[in-house]
Formats: C-alpha cells, structure tokens, sequence
C-alpha cells in the first residue's frame, strides 16, 4: 500500500543545471512509495536515530510549520530554497546526492520526511549497434541511489502534530569545520542521544549507584527491569527501573535519587520513548558468555524461568549452566 501522499525529489547531482528543483511535486508511483516509506520507517527505528526537536518559535519550526498551513509544493520549496541557501553560506559541497521530500499518515497523525539520498557508484551495462554489429561494456555510474537499508542515507521524519522529530544524522565538511548535517549546519536541533545511548547512560547511572553489586547480576537486573517497563507502559521509565533493581537494598531511596541526580547532570529524560525496535529485541534477551568461550543466547522469559534454566555455583568454585525441557537440539 502506498501511503506517501506528496513527494518532491530535488537532485543534486553536479551537472551545470544542478540543482534542479521539481517544477510540482505529485504522488509518488507505488513502487517510488515503498521505496520513501522504507527509507521513513529506517530513519524512524534505527540504532543511531534519536528523538530531538527545533526551538519553539524559531525560523525552522516556521518552515515545518508550513508543510501544515500552506500546500505541500510551495512549503516544500520554501524549505528547499532555504536549505540550499544555508549550503551555500557553509560551503557544503552541493554535488553526489538526492534530497527528498515527503508526506505521509501514521497512527493517524500527519509526519513529513526529509532525506539525503547519497548516489553511490554502481555498473551498468551499454549497448552499442555498430558495424560490426552489437557490441556491449561496463560502465561505471555514479548516480545510483542507496537501497532503503543502507546506512548511507542521513534525515529526519517530523510529527506535523508534536513538533517530536526522529534524526538520523550525519557529519560534513562546512567553512567552519566538520558539522551533523540537519542538526548543525541545516537546523537549530536539540542536543539529544538516541535511545541506544540513553540506555547506556541509565546503566551506566545504575552501576554507580550500586557499587557493591556484582556486574553480572547488574546488568541482567537492569536489562529485566527495562524489559519490564517496555511491556507495561511503552516506554523506559528510568525511576521504575532503577526502583525494581534496587527493590531489596536497605539503601535503595538514596541510590534511586542518586540515579536521578546523575541523569539530570547528564540531561536524560526520565522517560525514554523506545521507537527502536532492535533496542527492545536486544533487552527481550539474554546473552551468556563463559571463560571457556561458550556463547549462549536465550529469551529472557526462560532465562527468568527456574525450571527451565539455572545457573549453580558448584563447590570447587566452577559454575554450571543447566537449561531443562529442551524437545530438539540442533548443531549448526
């Protein structure tokens, strides 16, 4: 189902009529659609994507702000006219890419996506009729686009509701210095971490709260209890986790402020939305690795299952692992 409702692509691509801006932008084809869409959904859950926003009131939440009030055509070239303008300024080689421009419907909520498209090189064949006949070759070609799930690409989707805005970024060369492309050079955008990094710092927050704990019960008690809190509420609520880890300490409402302090020093939110689905698979498991290199990889559901899996400290100071009811067992 193609569910792009406007898109404008405007190229980039280092001819001397470059760079040439659509003359109207119109529904893309259904296979151009499920290209764009693909690309929507990558920026959205990727590993280095992040959640951030544009300063309330300035000039770029007032070109977000048309794509709402003016008809997508003309806010799409006020956004592209101001873009390449800020190009210019900064010196940002304007050559080797597509930016695309487009919106969609999702949980019935307005999004717009703005995405660098970086050709990459490919081989194509030619094929010549001379006198001697057909004759073929391989050329190289360097306007190929990026599959939809390459890293190549860089952008950003924006809720036209929330203002909330998911960037996956990416870092150029300007006349003052390397900078994040939309973030930095093209946009005012809040300095945030993506929710990889905002699970890091909380374990990380966690660790030092606990000094006493052992690191190979801590960490599985923070992944279980973020888990935890995927499943009830949607999203990391970090005083939930911290309170669920902590839950037989004597000292646990002192580490938990102290976990509060510290995320505040480190400007996490102490609710992190999880958009990312490969964070949520990764706290789902449990991975085991040995002195001896044994390598497992387990559900967390039977990991917390005694009578399936147990781990027993054995009396000469060796640890077994022991994993019940298995039906089939497989070497591959």
């Amino acid at each position: 189902m193609n569910i792009i409702a406007r898109a404008a692509v405007y190229i980039y691509d280092g001819s001397p009529i470059a760079p040439i801006f659509p003359a109207k932008a119109q529904k893309p084809s259904d296979d151009a659609g499920e290209y764009l869409s693909a690309i929507a959904e990558k920026l959205m859950t990727s590993d280095t994507s992040r959640t951030t926003y544009v300063a309330e009131g300035s000039a770029q939440e007032e070109l977000l702000r048309r794509f709402i009030l003016a008809p997508f055509g003309e806010a799409a070239d006020v956004l592209m006219h101001s873009i390449d303008e800020t190009m210019q300024a900064l010196e940002i080689v304007r050559e080797g890419f597509d930016m695309a421009v487009f919106t969609f419907d999702r949980d019935n909520e307005p999004h717009l996506c703005v995405a660098q498209l970086p050709y990459r090189r490919g081989v194509v064949h030619q094929v010549e009729n001379g006198e001697e006949g057909l004759s073929t070759m391989l050329l190289m070609h360097g306007t190929v686009l990026p599959l939809a799930s390459s890293k190549a690409y860089a952008g950003f989707v924006v809720n036209l509701s929330t203002g909330d805005i998911r960037l996956r970024d990416t870092a150029v060369l300007t006349n003052v210095g390397n900078r994040q492309l939309f973030s930095e050079a093209l946009f005012a955008m809040a300095p945030t971490r993506s929710t990889k990094e905002a699970v890091q710092v909380v374990t990380e927050a966690i660790a030092q709260a606990a000094p006493e704990m052992p690191e190979q019960e801590l960490r599985p008690a923070v992944k279980r209890a973020m888990a935890a809190s995927i499943e009830e509420k949607g999203v990391i609520d970090v005083q939930s986790v911290a309170e669920e880890v902590f839950r037989s300490d004597p000292e646990r409402e002192a580490m938990i402020e102290q976990v509060s302090r510290q995320l505040a020093e480190e400007s996490v939110e102490p609710v992190i939305p999880v958009e990312n689905k490969r964070v949520v698979a990764q706290l789902q498991k449990v991975k085991i690795r040995t002195d001896n290199g044994i390598s497992i990889s387990l559900p967390r559901s039977l990991a917390d299952d005694e009578n399936s899996f147990a781990v027993i400290n054995n009396a000469d100071g060796s640890i077994s692992i022991v994993i019940n009811h298995v039906q089939e067992l497989r070497t591959e």
